[in-house]
């Protein structure tokens, strides 16, 4: 029999019982694609990672992600919440405290994942020594491809009206990727956002086959009129967002760190000033589960130079798992 470790994460969020749920295993050298798949449909989360040992210098800890129905190549929130985990845990120490009452405790220690689409950075943010606070730069920059279908297409899938969808020179539905594609569909307000329910039999006409399946809608905020009745820790932010994942376990992933990179890609094209660009978004308020993502991307001479998601994470539970044969 073999024993593993577990710990379990609520991702984007510094709320317990929000955002998004990650379980991370610990010592999984040695099992197989199938025992890991067998594993995540155990816990039935939207994802789970596996931890590993680095396979070469350059990464703290290889990472294997699955969703309960497939392995996928990179991740938004496992990405945070086991660059955490890693930290608060003490399987990645940070760096050494203060040695005396005038110098300060270490604020930050980077953890290089190395995920199926290559190594990313994570910076995790420490207070007192615990980590609370983290953000990946992606691997891979923004790929964009042209929409699947028209507005009225799309929003049939989304059980809206086409005049619900922005349709400007500027934003237009588009199909975006910076390690896993996103079809990105801007709305004209947050109200929309609420309102959009997925028609699973106009999906799987309009993008079920098609290179970004998976639709994510969003609307820009009106600033504090769109604060009321919102938990605090997702005030204040300048993007209300939902992604649909149809044919998963898990229909809408209540924050979604990939695409979110997507989206920081899509409007930083957009956005003319060069420089650093940033966003806060609000994703998975209609599924009950509340959390806060901060987008960032820069910019130079118009071309898009990095891409980051960041967010909170808390420790919800941890736990062993009895493997009768690996």
């Amino acid at each position: 029999m073999r024993t593993l470790r577990y710990v379990t994460v609520d991702v984007f969020t510094p709320v317990p019982f929000s955002g998004n749920q990650l379980a991370v295993v610990f010592d999984a050298e040695g099992l197989s694609t199938e025992t890991l798949q067998a594993l995540t449909r155990e816990f039935n989360y939207a994802e789970s990672s596996f931890v590993l040992p680095p396979t070469n210098e350059t990464m703290t800890r290889r990472v294997r992600i699955f969703t309960p129905e497939m392995e996928v190549p990179f991740a938004g929130h496992p990405t945070i919440g086991t660059a955490h985990v890693l930290v608060a845990t003490g399987a990645v120490p940070t760096s050494a405290p203060a040695r005396n009452a005038h110098e300060s405790p270490a604020t930050n220690v980077t953890v290089v994942l190395g995920e199926n689409v290559g190594n990313v950075p994570v910076r995790v943010e420490l207070v007192n020594g615990q980590p609370v606070h983290a953000e990946f730069t992606t691997a891979q920059l923004p790929e964009e491809r042209g929409a699947a279908a028209d507005r009225e297409a799309l929003a049939a899938v989304l059980g809206l009206n086409k005049e619900d969808l922005l349709d400007s020179n500027t934003h237009r539905s588009a199909a975006v990727s910076c390690g896993l594609p996103f079809h990105i569909i801007p709305l004209r307000s947050v109200e929309a956002v609420s309102r959009a329910t997925l028609n699973r039999q106009h999906w799987e006409r309009v993008l079920a086959g098609h290179w970004a399946p998976w639709p994510m809608v969003f609307a820009m905020t009106a600033g504090s009129a769109d604060n009321g009745g919102l938990p605090p820790h997702v005030q204040g932010c300048d993007i209300r967002a939902r992604v649909f994942v149809p044919g998963s376990t898990v229909p809408e992933d209540p924050a979604t760190g990939s695409a979110n990179a997507a989206l920081a890609g899509y409007l930083a094209a957009r956005t003319p000033r060069n420089g650093a660009l940033s966003w806060r978004v609000a994703q998975g308020l209609e599924l009950g589960r509340p959390g806060r993502l901060s987008i960032a991307a820069e910019k130079q001479d118009g071309n898009i130079t990095a891409v980051r998601v960041g967010g909170n994470s808390v420790v919800i539970c941890e736990g062993t798992i009895r493997l009768q044969s690996a």
